[in-house]
């Protein structure tokens, strides 16, 4: 019998992005996440899901994730936010945002390919209004794989 892919379980859930979120400023980017090193596990796939506390976006509102591979295992790129926007090179997702007025947001976007390599992330406030102050936004990481033994 031919062997059928099925998912492995996947590693456990990680913040890559928590209180640089708090009171973020429209049309901002974050600071890059902390290393997230994908280079040991060799996790294909992952699914990104951002929460944000109660917040009122604007119509069109949307959070666009940034994802920086470092290659040779040490350096990352060192393009400026406004160039980022430019050329899309490291886009990872774009995340619409819901617009109902004074309400947490919780969006989970899947299937994403991860690189085999260290990697940080940043986020883009598009939602036309500040991120909440509190310390309830986050942006986690579920990595997995497929396993080709069924």
């Amino acid at each position: 019998m031919a062997n059928i892919g099925k998912w492995n379980a996947p590693t456990a859930s990680a913040t890559q992005l928590n209180t640089g979120l708090n009171a973020l400023a429209n049309n901002t980017m974050s600071a890059a996440s902390a290393t997230y090193d994908n280079s040991t596990n060799l996790n294909i796939y992952c699914d990104i899901e951002l929460v944000l506390a109660s917040l009122s976006p604007t119509s069109g509102a949307y959070c666009s994730v940034y994802i920086w591979e470092a290659p040779d295992g040490t350096n990352f790129p060192a393009q400026s936010d406004a160039d980022l926007r430019l050329t899309s090179t490291q886009l990872f997702c774009t995340i619409p945002i819901g617009t109902t007025a004074s309400t947490a947001q919780r969006v989970a976007v899947r299937n994403l390919v991860l690189p085999p390599a260290k990697v940080q992330f940043k986020l883009d406030n598009q939602t036309g209004v500040a991120l909440n102050a509190s310390n309830n936004n986050f942006l986690n990481l579920l990595a997995y794989n497929i396993n080709g033994n069924g």
